[in-house]
């Protein structure tokens, strides 16, 4: 003869469980009462039945809190619950499925509906037999200290890990560039748990962002970037040169040469970022060999997941939306309109520190013939590869625009006019040996004429001067057959 099903039966309401109990005796059950939820609890991990009905309303603790730290718990975590209320109120079966519930019966229902619910979980709970016996021979009596502790301990949690999320999902709004938002979620991971650096290794973008928050080494450093990698790969992702990867170091000051002792050993914690289904990246951190970082990181970095996630693409969205208000669509250098702010601040700069700078003037020779003879996709094609090949020969301080249509500016800080006209020159001659691809067909050569004037120099009081002076040495250029350079002092 099959033994028979236990269930217990937690309720304050000697009617309802009167009932309750002969509903489910007759079905052919066992059934254990408990009268308030500290009971519920002691008999829940005492009894360990195959099931619970669980009040909401009962003295001592409610349902909600008994629910969630059976749950919680691997001796109970196993145990179907349902909650059982005489309310009917919308809230009541959302805080009640919340804290894990698997089912929600109202006061007042059928013996069938609860019948055909009791059977469908205990069909359900066969899978998680082997738990069930586990904790049967681990079974213990606990006291009534024991399951308040518990509670005690489990809402301390729950807080804890409320106000971890709140401070993740606060960086969700913030309006930061994306190297800001990175620092302020490696900022509040040290404020939880020790550990040396992190790193955000993004897929599409192929950019890592190493955050440095204790005194690292370039050897460290780059062994963490190669697990980073490394993990990288079983989530499909792949990269043929480690060195085209993007890098950002956030916290350079705890870049040092020396350890000043042992070399620190390390473990690393990761989690993909998961996005419709896909992973955009992952997160890693190393630290100390410890059960604490192991425990906490790990645990902390899966509760945050969905959170970071969202930071991640709001912040890369808020990037793009700046990128495409200073930068030009096509050639993706800088636009006519934010290049004049910049132009206004290197030469006020200049005018309060006495320091000089160069401007070059750049057009594509023949470019309405390039359009008229391959077509205007062909023509946006060549201003890509020239600006690429301008920016190519520039410093990273120089700064490049579209001035429009085929016409380029190029701004070099602290540099006199022998050496801009040099620069220009370098220019002139990358574009003349490049080959411009034609689907089809012979390649194309393209040439440029510069014109290049500094400040300080005579004649100029303001912007508009240096930008004359400039216009008229390409004008001088073009007069002069083109593919050349011209300046004006």
């Amino acid at each position: 003869m099959a033994e028979k099903k236990h269930v217990l039966l937690a309720d304050d309401n000697k009617l309802v469980v009167k009932v309750t109990s002969s509903i489910l005796e007759q079905a052919g059950y066992k059934v254990d009462v408990a009268w308030d939820g500290i009971e519920a609890a002691l008999k829940a991990f005492s009894l360990l039945p195959d099931l619970l009905i669980l009040d909401i309303e009962m003295p001592k603790i409610k349902g909600y809190q008994v629910c969630r730290l059976l749950k919680e718990d691997p001796m109970t975590s196993w145990m179907p619950i349902i909650m059982l209320t005489g309310r009917e109120h919308q809230s009541d079966m959302f805080w009640g499925l919340k804290t894990g519930a698997d089912a929600y019966i109202t006061k007042g229902f059928k013996p069938e509906h609860l019948l055909e619910s009791v059977e469908g979980l205990l069909a359900d709970n066969d899978q998680y037999q082997e738990s069930k016996e586990l904790s049967r021979k681990r079974r213990k009596e606990v006291s009534e200290d024991y399951v308040i502790n518990k509670i005690t301990d489990l809402l301390d949690r729950k807080l804890y890990e409320t106000t971890i999320l709140n401070d993740i999902a606060s960086l969700a709004g913030s309006l930061q560039d994306f190297q800001e938002t990175v620092g302020s979620v490696f900022d509040i991971l040290d404020k939880l748990f020790n550990y040396n650096l992190g790193i955000l290794l993004l897929f599409e973008e192929r950019e890592l962002h190493i955050y440095l928050n204790q005194p690292t080494t370039p050897d460290v450093m780059e062994g963490a970037v190669e697990q980073a990698l490394n993990i990288a790969t079983g989530y499909a992702w792949r990269v043929r040169d480690p060195q085209a990867i993007g890098r950002v170091i956030l916290g350079k000051d705890n870049l040092v040469t020396t350890s000043g002792g042992e070399i620190p050993e390390l473990v690393y914690i990761h989690i993909p970022l998961i996005a419709h289904r896909a992973p955009i990246g992952l997160l890693l951190l190393a630290g100390p060999p410890t059960p604490a970082f192991r425990r906490d990181a790990q645990a902390i970095l899966n509760l945050v997941s969905n959170q970071l996630v969202m930071i991640v693409d709001n912040a890369r969205l808020y990037e793009d939306a700046k990128r495409m208000a200073i930068t030009d669509g096509l050639t993706k250098i800088y636009n006519h309109r934010f290049f004049q702010e910049l132009f206004e601040k290197e030469f006020k700069r200049s005018l309060r520190y006495g320091t000089i700078f160069s401007f070059i003037m750049l057009d594509i020779d023949f470019f309405k013939k390039i359009n008229d003879t391959y077509g205007h996709l062909y023509g946006d094609e060549i201003l890509k590869e020239t600006a690429a090949l301008i920016k190519g020969c520039l410093r990273t301080m120089d700064i490049l625009a579209r001035y429009g249509g085929e016409e380029f500016a190029i701004i070099l800080p602290e540099t006199e006019l022998e050496s801009a006209i040099s620069t220009a020159e370098r220019i002139r001659k990358a574009v003349e040996e490049h080959d411009f691809a034609v689907p089809n067909g012979k390649p194309v050569k393209v040439t440029v004429s510069q014109g290049v004037t500094t400040f300080p120099s005579s004649g100029v009081e303001g912007r508009s001067d240096i930008v004359a002076k400039a216009d008229a040495a390409l004008y001088e250029a073009k007069e002069a057959g083109r593919n050349c350079v011209h300046f004006r002092a």
